[in-house]
């Protein structure tokens, strides 16, 4: 099989052994994985990790004790696995396992001929949806985890900072919630062309003031629920000014540098502030669903498809802020 590994130049695509299925574990025959935001922290740097874990593809070969699969079956992979036995995941929340890290290190890659997974991880797609719809089952799930930590209820003004992938579903989902009204902010022209008739209005940071317009918009009073979803020093500081007296704000983005801020904002305005980390299994089963319906379509956020051997183009594509959702074909 061929897999793309980091190295210090950028992705190499080399020829590698198939992995070894232990007890429980799938082989999967990648057909697309996204290229995800969070990567891309690491991938500038050229720091190696784990890579690839937004996938679709069919089950190739089953190890022991998998039952319910079939080979051929046409799957979607969750992207986390925790222990099993700790507080959080007995809480249902693996993104939150002790040991996450850990197990996270151990998955193989979705940017290469096949991926190993448990089959606990699994979802089946139903028929009529596509693979590369499926490889969007997983950033929809992170974008759907967000929403329900916000608590949004019908009615509620939204403010998304940032359309990435992450920001564009998010809105969308917003909308599906019964958002009385969604405010967005982004600098790149694509992205806010393809928000264009989700949000009610997307201002572009470049030539304007997003607190000033989402305030003058709301009558003064701010959004009921921000979402940061840029990962940005700038966006972060704007949250706490663009949420309302005793609203909330909702950290989806992963911002690797200090954020300065008056912290007793957060005490005057009585402000919720919660940080939203990964998805559930429950997440990731009701976003399969919401695409499989048609209710959340996805499709117009893949800006390219690229093969594994331009697997470092799609990066650098992305690290650029080009389109939006960008697919490897392995």
């Amino acid at each position: 099989m061929r897999e793309a590994v980091l190295e210090s130049t950028g992705f190499v695509v080399r020829e590698a052994p198939e992995p070894v299925l232990n007890e429980g574990d799938v082989l999967v025959e990648v057909r697309y994985c996204g290229i995800c935001g969070s990567d891309l922290h690491t991938y500038g740097d050229r720091i190696p990790g784990r890579y690839g874990h937004e996938y679709a593809g069919d089950i190739a070969a089953m190890g022991p004790g998998v039952r319910g699969w079939e080979v051929g079956d046409r799957v979607a992979a969750e992207s986390l696995l925790g222990c099993g036995s700790c507080e959080w995941c007995l809480r249902g929340q693996p993104g939150l396992c002790r040991d996450f890290y850990t197990f996270w290190a151990q998955s193989t890659t979705g940017f290469a001929t096949y991926a190993r997974v448990k089959a606990s991880q699994l979802h089946k797609l139903p028929q009529g949806m596509s693979y590369e719809e499926g490889a969007l089952v997983e950033p929809a799930a992170v974008a759907l985890h967000a929403l329900r930590l916000s608590g949004i209820a019908v009615g509620d003004t939204v403010a998304v900072l940032g359309l990435g992938a992450i920001g564009q579903l998010v809105a969308r989902l917003a909308a599906l919630s019964g958002a009385g009204a969604i405010y967005a902010t982004e600098a790149t022209p694509s992205r806010i062309e393809l928000a264009t008739g989700i949000a009610d209005e997307v201002i572009d940071v470049t030539a304007a003031d997003p607190v000033a317009r989402i305030t003058e918009v709301t009558g003064g009073r701010g959004a009921d629920v921000v979402f940061e979803c840029a990962g940005a020093v700038t966006s972060s500081q704007q949250s706490l000014d663009l949420a309302r007296r005793g609203g909330t704000i909702v950290i989806a983005g992963v911002c690797m540098h200090q954020v300065e801020m008056i912290v007793s904002t957060i005490a005057l305005k009585e402000l919720t502030l919660k940080g939203s980390m990964c998805l559930s299994a429950d997440d990731f089963a009701t976003a399969l669903s919401l695409i499989a319906s048609k209710r959340l379509d996805v499709m117009p956020l893949v800006s390219d498809i690229v093969p594994l051997d331009r697997v470092s183009e799609g990066f650098d594509r992305a690290l650029r802020g080009e389109g939006c959702k960008i697919l490897v074909r392995p």
